[in-house]
């Protein structure tokens, strides 16, 4: 779960694709940058997804559609709209 910290802290964002609920390391580590307010946490949404899915929609995420019906080049910039709104937002510097 350290390890866990370590890849939610460095990212910009968190996207989680499939969780169960209530239980495991996808769980254990969306509900955790949630809680502490990391990054913003996408779930992915669809007709289809688990239990947990549902589950952390309830929570302070945002649906990541699926399918994503944009081209892949628009992703950085839908992502950065879909956060700009939020408070405390994380702000990463670069590295060059």
């Amino acid at each position: 779960m350290g390890r866990n910290r370590l890849i939610y802290c460095l990212a910009d964002y968190a996207i989680v694709v499939a969780s169960d609920a209530e239980t495991g390391g996808t769980w254990a580590g969306a509900t955790e940058t949630i809680k502490n307010g990391w990054v913003p946490v996408f779930v992915l949404e669809h007709k289809n997804m688990p239990d947990g899915n549902k589950l952390l929609l309830q929570k302070n995420t945002i649906g990541f559609p699926h399918p994503f019906k944009e081209s892949p080049l628009r992703l950085p910039d839908w992502l950065k709209e879909k956060t700009a709104g939020l408070p405390n937002q994380p702000s990463q510097p670069g590295l060059f």
